[in-house]
């Protein structure tokens, strides 16, 4: 539905009070002929001559992203034959910043060509014909109109006098041709893809025409780009708004003749008659032979394996470290049933997390890797997990598991190292670890069970170091024994659990801005008292009925500042503009298909950086290498266009392009040489003198 549907009920409101105010209306019509009479058997123009007022236009038969279209319904007398509504050419205009629509301005005249039966005998001296006509009229608002038009005639036998005949014939010369015999489309490609693109070119006369405009008819539920190619053609894009294929496109093609004058005409193009190729970008995109299975299969161990190592899941890490050193005077078989229980954690997660990835590509959701990270309410729910836990380390409160100990003790239990599993997978999904990258890249783009066997994969190899220990627990010898010392370790753990907080706090400010990292703050505030107070007032020896009025303080004061502070921010739109007002800096131009293709076009080198404010990896090699000043130099000198695409929350334009890459997550990095098919792809982990040694590669 389009824009106009929504407002309508405003825009009559808004034209009522106008009325009310006599302001006076800014259109005005009449009925007009090219004739100054009508005899049996002729025939004559009749026309609504519609004039606005400077600044103001009103819409043609296809209004384009808004918009109604002009109405003229005719009342004419017994026996008379009228034609097709004749729409002279229209202008195309922008309205609200990126709406495009079609209409004119000044002055419009549609017309018709009205026939007089050869056998009308008329009994008055004159006949009036009627024409309802309607519209809306924008400027800075929209204003509806309508008009019940008359012209009275006169006949007579001999020939008619003309009239208005300098009106008729200007906007008659601007409507387009039906046919052109000396037209030839010559080249229509359709590119694949979500999107729908045309690429066309035409000649006239057997010489090669400049396509000047497309104007489309009949494309609702369809956003429309057209944009001229250095060759003359025109390239047409197409953007569903649902799901929807089309198999015809029609409208008007404007265009220059041979002996180089303008001229307009109607075209349907059969779109599946044509031939089929892959997008500008597609097209940009190296297609290797492809890995073995195998192959994919070491990559996700490995890419699991090096999970460890990234700095948002060592936090957690800490904490299985620190479990296992208080274990260290277990017996075998208690150090083996958590670590177990740890790997167990891991593997259970990966696999409902390939469950959900499921679920969402059969719903039809273009996700990635670490895709949970781009709700803010998951966002919140893991600071402030996170942030417990800290708390848990230093002390403030134990949560009791009853199954092998206690949630922050000395000793860790069964269930205590089954969540740390969990939790460890959670933090990991925002990183994309070496050789991760390309097998997750895979995964996304096969069939159910694949995607569950790969994620297995790297479930196995993220828990291949506590498999080892759980069947090598005298492995555990070599570390120190329990002391006083363990305790300001743990102390220590808790600190590095606060910088995750932080961490997320900053993905939180990117998604919510400022106003949601103080509220959360605030409710981060709340949580502790309420972790205070279970911690102070709940003991070993605390009979239920305190046990229960504790716990029921401390959850009315964790909801109620929730309900008071978060839900609402969450629930507002202005919570998601925020998102739109960070903008790239002034080096960086954000990404958009558009903007791509063009530059892709012109034959300028670009550098895109698939980033994401949850990605410390992205975050890691933004500060270490592109923040390089001899980068940014050689950036300069080689006029390259650098650009963000920025996949901190849903982005599906940008999913696309990570997938047409092999991949499914960020960090990646990608150069397309000016004027080079194939693009130069970078490692997930960069560094300054890898990408200088790229972009020389690139310039040649």
């Amino acid at each position: 539905m389009k824009i106009w549907s929504v407002a309508f009920l405003i825009i009559v409101g808004l034209a009522s009070s106008l009325e009310a105010m006599g302001a006076p209306h800014p259109l005005r019509a009449r009925l007009v002929a090219d004739a100054t009479s009508i005899s049996p058997g002729s025939s004559f123009r009749l026309g609504v001559d519609l004039e606005m007022d400077s600044g103001w236009h009103t819409y043609w038969q296809y209004s384009g992203d808004a918009g109604i279209p002009i109405q003229v319904d005719w009342q004419l007398p017994d026996g008379f034959s009228v034609g097709s509504l004749q729409w002279p050419l229209p202008k195309k205009f922008t309205e609200a910043d990126d709406l495009t629509v079609y209409g004119y301005a000044d002055q419009v005249l549609l017309f018709n060509l009205v026939r007089v039966p050869p056998d009308t005998v008329f009994i008055d001296t004159t006949l009036t014909f009627f024409a309802k006509v309607s519209w809306l009229v924008c400027h800075e608002i929209c204003i509806p109109g309508s008009a019940d038009l008359s012209l009275v005639m006169p006949f007579r036998s001999g020939k008619a006098e003309t009239a208005n005949l300098r009106l008729f014939d200007r906007f008659a010369a601007r409507v387009p041709w039906e046919t052109d015999p000396n037209l030839e489309i010559t080249h229509v490609v359709v590119f694949d893809g979500g999107d729908i693109e045309v690429s066309l070119s035409a000649r006239h006369g057997g010489r090669a025409t400049t396509v000047a405009e497309f104007f489309p008819l009949d494309l609702d539920g369809f956003e429309f780009l057209s944009r001229q190619q250095e060759d003359g053609g025109m390239r047409l894009q197409l953007k569903p708004f649902a799901q929807r294929t089309l198999s015809a496109l029609s409208g008007v093609l404007q265009y220059e003749t041979a002996d180089r004058k303008e001229r307009s005409v109607y075209i349907a193009l059969d779109l599946q008659s044509w031939p089929r190729s892959e997008s500008a970008v597609a097209r940009k995109i190296p297609r290797g032979a492809g890995l073995s299975l195998p192959t994919y299969l070491m990559m996700a161990i490995l890419g699991g394996l090096i999970l460890n190592l990234m700095p948002c899941v060592l936090p957690v890490i800490s904490l299985k470290v620190l479990g296992i050193v208080s274990n260290a005077g277990e017996s075998r078989g208690r150090v083996r049933l958590l670590g177990m229980a740890f790997a167990a954690g891991i593997e259970l997660t990966f696999l409902v997390l390939a469950l959900v990835v499921l679920a969402l590509k059969m719903a039809g959701e273009q996700i990635g890797w670490g895709f949970q990270f781009q709700y803010p309410e998951f966002v919140l729910f893991m600071t402030a997990l996170v942030f417990v836990l800290s708390l848990s380390l230093f002390g403030v409160f134990t949560v009791n598991l009853r199954i092998g100990g206690r949630f922050g003790a000395s000793a860790e239990g069964v269930v205590g190292s089954f969540s740390n599993g969990v939790l460890a997978t959670i933090l990991a999904t925002p990183c994309t670890a070496p050789f991760l990258g390309t097998a997750l890249g895979f995964a996304f783009s096969q069939s159910g069970p694949m995607i569950l066997f790969l994620f297995a994969a790297i479930g196995i190899g993220m828990a291949l170091p506590y498999l080892s220990l759980a069947l090598k627990p005298d492995w555990l010898r070599l570390l120190p024994k329990p002391g006083p010392w363990l305790e300001r370790f743990k102390q220590f753990m808790g600190f590095l659990l606060m910088g995750t907080v932080v961490w997320l706090l900053w993905v939180l400010g990117n998604q919510l801005g400022l106003e949601g990292v103080i509220l959360t703050v605030s409710f981060l505030l709340a949580l502790a008292v309420a972790c205070w107070m279970i911690g102070s007032w709940i003991d070993l020896g605390t009979n239920k009925a305190k046990r229960r009025i504790v716990w029921g303080l401390s959850l009315i004061v964790v909801i109620g500042t929730y309900a008071t502070l978060l839900r609402p921010i969450l629930g507002a739109e202005k919570a998601w503009a925020a998102i739109g007002e960070r903008g790239a800096s002034e080096v960086w131009e954000p990404y958009s298909a558009e903007r791509l293709d063009r530059l892709l076009a012109e034959e300028r080198m670009v550098f895109i950086d698939f980033t994401a404010e949850w990605c410390w990896t992205c975050k890691i090699n933004e500060r270490a290498v592109l923040d390089d000043a001899e980068l940014r130099d050689r950036f300069r000198e080689l006029d390259v266009v650098m650009v963000k695409a920025d996949w901190t929350n849903r982005n599906p334009e940008i999913t696309r392009l990570l997938t047409s890459f092999g991949r499914s997550g960020v960090p990646l990095y990608v150069i397309y040489p000016a004027g080079v098919d194939e693009p130069i792809v970078l490692p997930e982990l960069i560094t300054v003198s890898m990408v200088l040694e790229a972009l020389d590669r690139a310039a040649g």
